[in-house]
């Protein structure tokens, strides 16, 4: 059974993804990326293009020739997404197949109103299927003027 993180607080959704799937890549997981739609799914093809400024995370769409030997695969069609360690849920919903083909899967929630209450819904949707949720605030995570202060030598 898979582990649902919600990684809840941040500004940036998108920057958030791109964060999150760099250090996923960087210890040589295989991820995916499901998007709501194919808009949704455009706009996440051009964060993982556009970030990090020096760089990029190599990426492809799902029916590419390539998604099997490519770290990250982005789609808005769950049922083209293969098995992989880590799935990145921007749908909106629980995903029909999820659990069984990830290891961990990520929720990120921004700050907005709206985005928090839908991400309420999403949590009991997790909850309803089986699976207790992990929630982590993103700005306890962040440095701070005052922990960057109290941590200086």
């Amino acid at each position: 059974m898979a582990e649902v993180t919600f990684y809840f607080n941040v500004r940036h959704r998108e920057q958030a993804l791109a964060q999150l799937a760099g250090k996923a890549m960087a210890q040589r997981l295989r991820i995916n990326v499901l998007a709501a739609d194919e808009a949704g799914a455009l706009r996440l093809d051009r964060v993982l293009w556009d970030t990090p400024q020096i760089g990029f995370l190599p990426h492809c769409r799902a029916d590419e020739d390539i998604a099997s030997a490519t770290p990250i695969v982005v789609d808005f069609r769950a049922e083209q997404l293969g098995a992989r360690d880590v799935l990145f849920n921007f749908s909106g919903v629980v995903p029909p197949v999820s659990a069984q083909q990830h290891t961990r899967i990520i929720e990120i929630v921004s700050q907005d109103e709206d985005e928090r209450l839908a991400a309420r819904e999403l949590w009991r949707a997790w909850q309803a299927s089986g699976i207790t949720p992990v929630a982590v605030d993103m700005l306890k995570l962040a440095p701070s003027p005052e922990r960057m202060q109290s941590e200086a030598p």
